[in-house]
C-alpha cells in the first residue's frame, strides 16, 4: 500500500524540483496540483515523474477556491485506481526534516490514523478571530445588498449571527496527512451537502475551518491525531509564518517535525543543503 504526497505549487518551479527529488521514494506517488493563477508547464516542462492534476482552481486567498483545490486534488487521487494509505499533504515551501523512509514506515505502522491539526473554538484570541469569520458573510457579489456597510452595520447591532452548520466549531491548519477512509469520508460529506458547502462559501479562510468541522463532527474523530508534525515559527505575527533560514536549523531538528515550512532558496539556500546533508542515504547509512 502506498502513499500519496501533494503538493500545491503556485511559484518559484527550480525550488519544487529540489523538494521533489527528497521527496523520491518507492512507495510514494507525487501528485502537483499548479495554482490555476499559473502556467502550469513551468512546472511540468522541468519536473517529471510526478502526476500533475488536472482540475486547477485560481486559487484567492481567504476564499473557498482553497478548499476547493483540495478537495479537487483529493478526488483527482481517489479515481486514480491505486491503493493508498495517506494523502500527505504538503506546499511547494515545505522541506523534508526527517529522512522519507522514517516518514514512510511510520505511516505504514499506523495506516488507520490521520494528523491534521485542530482546535476546539473557545474564548482566545484565535477563536474570536475564527468567529468572526463565520458569523457574517463574506465575498458576496458586489450589488449583494449584505455587502453595505449600513446593513452589516445594523445586522450587528441586531445581534444578527449565521447559524454554523455543525454541533461544534473546530478551526486548524489546512495542512495535514489523512488516511483514505477519512478522505473519502470528507468528499462524500462535500457531495451531500451543498448547503454546508455554500455556508463555507461565503465565510473568511474557510480553509482553516470547514475539514476539521466536517471531520471532527462525524463518527471518524477518535482516527484523528491531533498533529501535524510541520515545524512553523510565528514569531513574527503575520498571516504567514516566518521564512526559515539556516539560523533555525537547531529548533528544526529539537522540534521531531517530519516538515519546515516555509523555506525560500532565494533568501537561504544553506538550510536546505544541511536539511539534505542530515536526511541523505548516505548520511544515515552512516550513523
Amino acid at each position: 500500500m502506498k502513499i500519496a504526497l501533494l503538493i500545491h505549487v503556485h511559484t518559484n518551479p527550480e525550488q519544487v524540483e529540489r523538494l521533489v527529488s527528497r521527496l523520491r521514494h518507492n512507495e510514494i506517488d507525487i501528485y502537483i496540483n499548479v495554482d490555476a493563477k499559473v502556467d502550469i508547464n513551468e512546472f511540468a516542462d522541468q519536473i517529471k515523474g510526478v502526476y500533475y492534476i488536472k482540475n486547477r482552481v485560481e486559487v484567492r486567498w481567504g476564499r473557498f477556491s482553497q478548499v476547493q483545490q483540495i478537495l479537487n486534488s483529493f478526488e483527482e487521487i481517489a479515481a486514480s485506481g491505486v491503493t493508498y494509505s495517506h494523502i500527505l499533504f504538503i506546499s511547494g515551501q515545505d522541506y523534508p526534516a526527517k529522512p522519507m523512509d522514517e516518514i514512510v514506515n511510520f505511516l505504514k505502522n499506523n495506516t488507520d490514523k490521520s494528523y491534521i491539526d485542530y482546535h476546539q473554538l473557545g474564548n482566545d484570541d484565535w477563536s474570536n478571530l475564527m468567529r468572526k469569520r463565520y458569523e457574517y458573510w463574506f465575498f458576496l457579489k458586489e450589488n449583494d445588498i449584505r455587502n453595505k456597510k449600513l446593513v452589516k452595520k445594523g445586522l450587528q447591532m441586531l445581534g444578527f449571527k449565521r447559524k454554523y452548520p455543525f454541533p461544534t466549531v473546530y478551526y486548524g491548519s489546512c495542512w495535514f496527512c489523512l488516511n483514505m477512509d477519512v478522505v473519502k469520508y470528507l468528499l462524500h460529506f462535500t457531495e451531500k451537502h451543498p448547503d454546508v458547502v455554500e455556508f463555507f462559501r461565503h465565510s473568511g479562510c474557510s480553509d482553516e475551518l470547514y475539514i476539521q468541522s466536517v471531520l471532527l463532527n462525524s463518527e471518524l474523530k477518535n482516527t484523528l491525531i491531533n498533529s501535524i508534525y510541520r515545524y512553523f515559527d510565528w514569531s513574527e505575527a503575520g498571516k504567514s509564518p516566518k521564512v526559515l533560514t539556516i539560523e533555525d536549523y537547531p529548533y528544526i531538528l529539537e522540534s521531531g517535525a517530519w516538515f519546515a515550512r516555509k523555506l525560500d532558496m532565494n533568501k537561504d539556500e544553506k538550510l536546505f543543503d544541511e536539511l539534505d546533508k542530515k536526511n541523505s542515504p548516505s548520511e544515515n547509512e552512516g550513523e
